[in-house]
């Protein structure tokens, strides 16, 4: 079976993920992905709902992970298109550079990376975000 994103925009605001299908080789050539990843794309209070029952935290966050145990799917990433709007003007980021980043940084906690545990994991995790994002922007 091959790593495939799905995407499934819930929230109503546009985005461009047409870069989805370059990021997909990128992260089957890095990690030899054989399952699939979801993508669904959620409101603020959604996501804000999900934060506080799955890590006990009441407020709006950018992106969520959740592993699945299943043979064929690693896992969901949940991004919210409103924060990373917000985001993404607070960096002076485009919102397609917003919106990658958010992407690989969900995908990344489902393969083990996990920026909270330690200084050395988070500096771990944002070089290989940057190694994937400078691949994905070539």
């Amino acid at each position: 079976m091959y790593s495939r994103i799905l995407n499934l925009n819930k929230s109503g605001i546009v985005a461009d993920f047409s870069w989805l299908s370059k990021l997909e080789k990128i992260l089957k050539k890095e990690f030899k992905l054989k399952k699939q990843i979801s993508i669904a794309l959620v409101s603020g209070p959604e996501i804000k709902e999900l934060n506080r029952v799955y890590r006990n935290k009441n407020k709006i966050t950018d992106v969520l992970s959740f592993e699945l145990d299943n043979d064929y799917i690693l896992g969901e990433v949940l991004i919210c298109l409103e924060q990373a709007r917000r985001q993404a003007q607070e960096k002076k980021n485009t919102y397609k550079g917003e919106l990658q980043l958010l992407t690989v940084h969900g995908i990344l906690h489902l393969l083990a990376y996990d920026h909270e545990k330690s200084v050395k994991e988070e500096k771990r995790q944002q070089e290989m975000e940057q190694k994937i994002l400078s691949r994905l922007n070539k």
